[in-house]
């Protein structure tokens, strides 16, 4: 069974290499100071992933199970609350922007169950089950019903 990691790095190797199709099962955001980028994917499931590149707030502890990087992105799935991603690979933008799209500040993006709002303060997402996060230099946080 592919995980989430294993589908997005495909997808983040596509994008650098300038894979696109007309029927893409996936979309790339990112705010425009570039600092927060995020890959939706409906491949096998629903999966929004968000990482930043940059960001004050002190990350939570990595899990024992967790090898690589933890604390600088969420994972989203249709009808679950969002979770740190334990991940080897990245849905950030490269320098120059290349296969993502600019969700300028105010505004909304959708995609699927997804909602992404771009603030000057950070990006929130939230599926259509009401879960979701926000993360900003400041502080990460999982939002949503409990």
């Amino acid at each position: 069974m592919l995980r989430v990691a294993d589908i997005l790095a495909v997808i983040v190797v596509s994008i650098a290499l300038g894979v696109t199709s007309a029927n893409a099962a996936f979309v790339s955001i990112m705010t425009p100071s570039r600092n927060i980028g995020c890959i939706a994917t409906n491949e096998s499931a629903w999966h929004l992933r968000c990482d930043i590149r940059e960001h004050s707030y002190v990350p939570p502890r990595r899990p024992s199970v967790c090898a690589e990087d933890y604390g600088d992105s969420f994972t989203l799935t249709r009808g679950a609350p969002a979770r740190w991603t334990c991940h080897g690979d990245t849905a950030l933008p490269p320098a120059n922007g290349k296969g993502f799209r600019t969700v300028a500040y105010g505004r909304l993006w959708s995609w699927g169950p997804f909602t992404c709002r771009s603030r000057t303060t950070g990006l929130t997402c939230q599926s259509r089950h009401g879960y979701g996060f926000t993360l900003s230099r400041q502080r990460a946080v999982g939002t949503g019903r409990r």
